[in-house]
C-alpha cells in the first residue's frame, strides 16, 4: 500500500489505522480533561495523534519485516510484527502524555495540590477510578471492543451493502465498496420476472403505466410477471418458529417445575432421556422422520414442522428452565400455600414472575433454533410449509445466481430474530451464565 512493503493485506492496514485513530480519539480527551482542558480540544488532538499513530504503526510494520522474516512461520512473523509495533506505539503514547500542558487557572492546581486529580471531578465515580491512567486503559479497552465488534459485523454490513447493489456491482471483482445503490435486489427478491429482447424493451419503455418496480427491472432487461414466494416462505417461518417456541417454552416450564419441586420416580433417567433427543444431529434422523411423516400425512405441513421443532427444543427448554426454578427458594411457595393459595396460583403468581428471566432467555434460544433450522425444512417440505432458510439459497435467476436478491432475502430474514433478541437482551447474559456462581 502506498508503495510501502507491508506484510498485511490492504484491508488490515486500514483496519489497524482506524483502530489507532479510535484509540487517540478516546484516550486523549481523558488526559486533556485531567489537565484542565476542554474535552473538545482532547478530541481534536486525539484524532491527529491517532492518525499519526496509525501512520507510525504502518511504518513500523514495514521496518520490522526483515526482522520478522527470521522466523520460519509467516503467520508468526506477522503476529510478532503487530505485537512489537503496537507495544512501541503504546509506549510512545504513554511517554508523550507527560508533555501535555496544563490549563491555566488556579482551580485545577489547587485540587491537584490537595491530592486529587488535576481537573475537578464533576461526575459520579469511584475514588480509584478517577486516575487518568486507569481511565486511559479503559478507553483503550473500549477501542478494542469496538473494533472487534466492527470486525464481527463486517459480514452483516457487507450483506446489507450487497442487497442494494445491481447485479454487475454484486459480482464485480475486486468487490466494490463504493457503488450506486439500487432496489434491484429487493425487487428481484419479491417478484417473478422474464427476459425481454430489444424490441420488447423499447415497447415497455414507451408505456406510461409502469410503476417504480417495473422501471427498475426494465433497466436490467426484465419484466415483472408476478410475485415471488419469498413473503409466503417468511410467513411460514414466523408461524412455525413462533408457535413451536411458545409450545416448547410452555411445556418445558411445566416439566421443569415438576422436576424441580416434586419427587418424580426415575427423575434422572427421564432427564437423561429428554436430553438424549439432542444428541443426534438432525440430518441423521431426517429419513426415518420423512417416512413416518409421509405415512401420517404430516409431510409438507405446518403441523409437522411445529411438532418436530417443539420436540427438539423441549429438551433444551426443560434443562435450562429447571436450573432457573431450582434457584427460586421453595419457601416462597410454601408461604403462599399457607396463605391459602393453590399450587397453581402459587406457580402463576410466585414462580413465574421470579423465573421471567429464564423464560425470556429460553424463548430467545428456542426461537433462534426454530428460525434458523435448515435440514428438516429442506427435507420435510416442498411448497406449502417451506420456510425461508431453504428457499433463500434456491433463488437463481436466468442461469445466474442473484446475489443481490439473496443478500436482500437474508437481510429481511435477519430482522425478526434481531428484534426478538434486542427486546429480550437484558435477560440473555443471565440465561447464558446461570449456575456459574453457586451460593454456599
Amino acid at each position: 500500500m502506498f508503495g510501502i512493503d507491508i506484510p498485511l493485506p490492504d484491508f488490515w492496514v486500514v483496519y489497524f489505522f482506524i483502530f489507532w485513530v479510535l484509540v487517540g480519539s478516546t484516550a486523549a480527551p481523558v488526559v486533556f480533561r485531567h489537565k484542565g482542558h476542554h474535552p473538545l480540544i482532547g478530541i481534536v488532538v486525539g484524532a491527529a495523534v491517532g492518525a499519526l499513530s496509525g501512520i507510525a504503526f504502518t511504518l513500523l510494520l514495514a521496518a520490522l519485516q526483515p526482522l520478522a522474516d527470521l522466523l520460519d512461520d509467516p503467520l508468526a512473523s506477522i503476529l510478532v510484527s503487530i505485537v512489537v509495533s503496537a507495544a512501541i506505539i503504546l509506549a510512545l503514547l504513554a511517554f508523550v502524555r507527560r508533555f501535555v500542558p496544563e490549563s491555566g487557572g488556579a482551580g485545577p492546581r489547587a485540587v491537584e495540590a490537595a491530592g486529587g486529580p488535576r481537573a475537578p471531578v464533576t461526575y459520579s465515580a469511584r475514588v480509584d477510578k478517577v486516575d487518568p491512567g486507569w481511565q486511559s486503559v479503559q478507553a483503550l479497552r473500549a477501542s478494542v471492543v469496538i473494533m472487534l465488534a466492527g470486525l464481527t459485523l463486517i459480514p452483516v454490513i457487507w450483506m446489507a451493502m450487497t442487497a442494494f447493489k445491481s447485479y454487475p456491482d454484486a459480482v464485480a471483482s475486486p468487490p466494490k465498496v463504493v457503488f450506486d445503490p439500487t432496489l434491484e435486489g429487493i425487487v428481484t427478491l419479491m417478484t417473478k420476472r422474464r427476459n425481454l429482447d430489444s424490441a420488447q424493451i423499447a415497447e415497455y419503455e414507451a408505456r406510461d403505466d409502469l410503476n417504480w418496480a417495473d422501471r427498475i427491472m426494465l433497466k436490467s432487461g426484465k419484466a415483472i410477471i408476478g410475485q415471488s414466494d419469498y413473503v409466503k416462505r417468511l410467513r411460514n417461518s414466523l408461524i412455525i418458529a413462533g408457535t413451536s417456541t411458545v409450545l416448547s417454552v410452555s411445556m418445558g416450564l411445566l416439566a421443569a417445575y415438576a422436576f424441580s419441586r416434586f419427587r418424580v420416580p426415575g427423575e434422572g433417567d427421564l432427564l437423561f432421556f429428554i436430553l438424549s433427543t439432542r444428541m443426534l444431529p438432525p440430518v441423521v434422523v431426517t429419513i426415518p422422520i420423512f417416512l413416518m411423516y409421509r405415512e401420517l400425512g404430516l409431510y409438507d405441513t405446518h403441523l409437522g414442522l411445529i411438532a418436530l421443532y417443539t420436540a427438539f427444543n423441549l429438551s433444551f427448554s426443560v434443562w435450562l428452565l429447571k436450573g432457573f426454578i431450582d434457584e427460586i427458594p421453595k419457601e416462597y411457595e410454601e408461604a403462599a400455600l399457607v396463605d391459602g393459595y393453590t399450587r397453581l396460583q402459587a406457580f402463576r403468581r410466585i414462580v413465574m414472575p421470579e423465573a421471567v428471566t429464564g423464560i425470556a432467555a429460553t424463548t430467545v434460544f428456542c426461537f433462534i433454533f426454530a428460525w434458523n433450522e435448515y435440514a428438516f425444512a429442506l427435507m420435510l417440505t416442498t411448497d406449502k410449509a417451506r420456510t425461508a432458510p431453504p428457499h433463500i439459497p434456491s433463488m437463481i435467476g436466468s442461469g445466474v445466481v442473484e446475489w443481490a436478491a439473496i443478500a436482500a432475502g437474508s437481510l429481511f430474514f435477519l430482522i425478526p430474530v434481531v428484534i426478538v433478541t434486542f427486546a429480550l437482551r437484558k435477560y440473555l447474559l443471565r440465561g447464558v451464565t446461570f449456575g456459574a456462581i453457586r451460593q454456599g
